[in-house]
């Protein structure tokens, strides 16, 4: 929770958490979560721009350029993620910048240009690991033109790429001082150093960091297998196809394959091959992971690589053929219209009131000393109302399902009620849970 500056669920997305959180305290302008919505839709703003870089650098042509970069931005999977709070934006728009800064390097030579895509490389390290995915793209374009790398140059470039990274350090000096500073309000109730908004994992431990960065609960790393298995794409390959379609229309997709075609064939084989393992590698991480509730978002640096490479493609038919290029513009501004209408029902997102009737119920519902027992959908809405609105007195917000506290349940409530939010699983053998409320949230009390 990037407002009090906590320890985020696994990975810790440090760069995620103290730059929102700066922005959220320094642009002082509404509610708190409207302005980490700004922060994101600002970072995926950043990352249509550079959509519409790339094509430039490349040699497209200035208005399909921008007109590609509405594309990117028009999609229903980078427009609906990019208008709330979204970690997955900030990485986007790191790992675009990085693919930017490497094409530049590659292709003009510039120092600062490979010292600015380490920073940015580590930085997206930093806010999501799936920027890391990068590297066999990074690793082709640095290759082939390490002659023209300099000894001040790369230890420049492996200084930022190292500062980038070493966020991470972040989570474990953060975690010691809730623990210390007793941040938490769950350590009142007996509970262990780790638990969610505050001190995931508790970090500050090798252990639980570790666990947190690493993501472990969450088998990452069986991910990398499955990335090898054909079955993977074969059982996934079909919902994949149509998000992309979906997302950058089928003739956008169409000029993107003939602008990865045009470059091999121009002789820069060794673009259009770094260009697609861009593509290519965290798509196939985003078709793996089939754990993930929200497995579009991990596609948005690929979605932004293809949209450049469309506009690369309708350039160069333009290129080949000139008489066409009004035609070929208009176009590609009708395919981004075209997305615009289609997903204009974006809009209403901002009418959605759901995380708010969450805390009102509970406000309204239960007593002032009271412990929540949420689960995590209905835990993070109920955290914001206790630490960012301060709405929800004392009470304590306890992330789990009531079954894995069950034991502790009887503890608590010889100095608090106890209640469940949202949805019920488990019980407490001895007691009674006691539905008081069901007008759009769900509330239950245990009681004897």
């Amino acid at each position: 929770m990037p407002w009090i500056f906590g320890i985020m669920h696994p990975t810790g997305f440090p760069a995620f958490t103290l730059l929102a959180g700066i922005f959220a305290h320094v642009f002082a302008i509404g509610a708190v979560s409207w302005r980490i919505a700004l922060f994101s839709a600002l970072a995926m703003s950043g990352v249509a721009w550079l959509v519409s870089r790339i094509v430039r650098e490349l040699g497209g042509d200035p208005w399909i350029a921008a007109a590609s970069a509405l594309i990117f931005a028009f999609g229903d999977v980078a427009w609906t993620r990019g208008t709330r709070a979204e970690v997955h934006a900030l990485a986007a728009l790191f790992g675009v910048l990085t693919v930017y800064c490497a094409l530049r390097w590659y292709r003009r030579g510039e120092p600062r240009a490979l010292i600015g895509g380490a920073l940015a490389w580590g930085l997206g390290i930093a806010t999501h690991p799936i920027v890391a995915l990068l590297l066999p793209a990074v690793l082709v374009l640095f290759v082939v033109r390490l002659r023209r790398v300099t000894l001040r140059a790369f230890a420049l470039a492996l200084v930022a790429l190292l500062f980038g990274v070493a966020w991470y350090a972040y989570l474990p000096v953060r975690s010691a001082v809730v623990t210390a500073a007793k941040l938490d309000p769950t350590r009142q109730l007996g509970l262990p150093p780790g638990e969610s908004f505050w001190d995931n994992d508790h970090p500050a431990s090798p252990g639980g960091f570790r666990k947190e960065v690493s993501g472990q609960e969450f088998k990452a790393g069986g991910t990398f297998a499955d990335m090898l298995d054909p079955q993977t794409y074969l059982s996934g390959g079909d919902a994949w196809g149509e998000l992309m379609v979906q997302e950058l229309t089928p003739l956008g997709l169409l000029l993107a394959l003939g602008g990865l075609f045009a470059l091999a064939r121009r002789g820069d084989g060794w673009l259009s091959a770094a260009l697609f393992l861009a593509f290519a590698v965290p798509s196939a991480f985003a078709i793996a992971y089939s754990i993930e509730t929200d497995p579009q978002r991990y596609n948005l640096i690929p979605f932004a690589v293809f949209a450049a490479l469309g506009g690369y493609g309708a350039s160069e038919i333009v290129r080949a053929l000139p008489p066409l290029r009004l035609a070929t513009t208009a176009v590609v501004f009708g395919l981004a219209g075209a997305l615009f209408g289609i997903n204009a029902s974006t809009f209403g997102q901002r009418a959605d009131s759901g995380a708010q009737a969450v805390i009102d119920a509970a406000a309204e519902k239960t007593p002032r000393d009271a412990v929540l027992i949420a689960p995590w959908l209905y835990a993070t809405p109920l955290a914001y109302g206790a630490y960012v609105e301060h709405r929800l007195g004392d009470r304590i917000v306890v992330s789990s399902w009531l079954s894995e506290n069950a034991e502790r349940v009887p503890a608590w409530l010889k100095h608090r009620p106890v209640y469940v939010i949202g949805k019920l699983f488990g019980s407490v053998p001895g007691y009674r849970i006691e539905k008081i409320s069901s007008t759009g949230v769900d509330i239950y009390r245990v009681t004897r």
